[in-house]
């Protein structure tokens, strides 16, 4: 979906560059402003990890904005989604 693909986009680039300078590298000033994007995402229901077709349900069901749901699908094909191990109080 091109409205939520440019978000995706802008997660891996971000995700990417914040590894970069972690590992010592600089950047280029006009990609700086890659470092000052929040990329957190919303966690996974408790027991589960984000997957595309739980993802589109949550999108779906309007609990995710385009914004969340694009770097939640990046966050997936970038293979960084695990188990939300929530604790019994969650």
């Amino acid at each position: 979906m091109p409205s939520v693909d440019k978000f995706a986009v802008e997660y891996a680039l971000s995700h990417c560059a914040k590894r970069a300078v972690e590992a010592g590298h600089r950047l280029e000033q006009e990609q700086k402003y890659l470092l000052e994007r929040d990329t957190s995402i919303p966690p996974a229901p408790c027991g589960k990890a984000w997957d595309h077709e739980l993802a589109e349900d949550e999108f779906e069901g309007g609990n995710l904005s385009k914004k969340e749901y694009g770097y939640i699908v990046a966050h997936i094909d970038m293979g960084l989604a695990v188990v939300n191990e929530c604790s019994s109080g969650n």
